[in-house]
């Protein structure tokens, strides 16, 4: 298994209230999110709040990526913790900071891979896979500032 360390900071014009009501609704993420295909609720919460289960799939480079997330802890306007089964393997926080009016948006993401062919390229294609992360999570970023 490939190990991987992300953390994505962004900042919005929009205080964390406001940033709250686009990213709870992740029922309609791949609808604006390009490269989020699917991001479906699986329980019968449907907003992001501990034990929701959401079936996730992301295109990768070298197929969908597919995962189980977990809520584990939900503060409303503050932070999200989510655990990951399935073709990723680990955790992500996402944090919303107030800041003057705005928000700091952080998210750190920290994952194995399980996949056959991601591990097996991996140590090899790994910079690619970062690439690859950073040029989704940047394609969300624009898309959420748009929706703001």
């Amino acid at each position: 298994m490939i190990k991987y360390f992300f953390k994505t900071v962004w900042h919005f014009d929009a205080p964390p209230e406001k940033v709250w009501e686009l990213i709870k609704d992740a029922r309609s993420m791949p609808k604006w999110w390009p490269g989020v295909k699917r991001f479906e609720i699986l329980s019968k919460e449907r907003e992001l709040q501990p034990g929701c289960l959401i079936q996730a799939s992301v295109k990768g480079l070298t197929g969908d990526l597919n995962f189980e997330l977990e809520v584990s802890k939900a503060v409303p306007c503050h932070e999200i913790v989510m655990l990951s089964r399935g073709d990723l393997m680990g955790q992500g926080v996402w944090t919303l900071t107030p800041d003057n009016g705005k928000t700091i948006s952080t998210y750190i993401w920290e994952v194995t891979t399980t996949g056959k062919l991601m591990n097996a390229i991996g140590s090899v294609c790994k910079p690619v896979f970062i690439w690859n992360h950073n040029r989704v999570m940047t394609a969300g970023f624009k898309a959420l500032k748009k929706r703001l």
